[in-house]
Parts: structure tokens; C-alpha cells; sequence
């Protein structure tokens, strides 16, 4: 899926840079890229991240399936953690 090759494009296919970036464990991340699929929760701090390195991510990227109830969900999470 060329989405997800773009997502880690961001951190030029480094999963443990990527990892850093959002405040997650490397081999967690790693294990997304291999599944191809990241948990919904992730997406906003993702995009966040993603933007600081020039890279724009919509929700899209991360799957024909994006569901819009989990999405507001996570930018939900994201807003009360900030």
C-alpha cells in the first residue's frame, strides 16, 4: 500500500525515528509497518509530526477503511492530552 510507505517517508522509512517523534516504542512501530496498519488513536499525532517534517498526511493514508468515528476519537485523545 504506497500510503503507508508514505507515512514512514517521514522519517525516511525509520521506524525508530518515527517512534521518537510520537512517543511510542520502536518495536511497536515496527510492528505497524509490518501489519501495514496503525491504530486510529496514533493517526493525529502522526499527521502532527509528519507536517513538522514537511510531509502532509491526511487521514486517508492510513487506509481505504479510515473509520470517521475513530478518527474523531483520536483527535479527541489528542486535544485533551495537549
Amino acid at each position: 500500500m504506497a500510503s503507508m510507505d508514505k507515512i514512514y517517508s517521514a522519517w525516511g522509512g525509520n521506524a525508530e525515528a518515527m517512534a521518537d517523534d510520537i512517543g511510542a516504542q520502536g518495536v511497536t512501530v515496527r510492528q505497524w509497518r509490518n501489519r501495514r496498519s496503525i491504530p486510529p488513536e496514533h493517526w493525529a499525532s502522526i499527521i502532527g509530526k509528519a507536517a513538522e517534517r514537511g510531509v502532509v498526511l491526511t487521514v486517508a493514508d492510513f487506509g481505504p477503511n479510515s473509520d470517521v468515528l475513530a478518527i474523531a476519537k483520536a483527535i479527541s485523545a489528542e486535544r485533551d492530552a495537549a
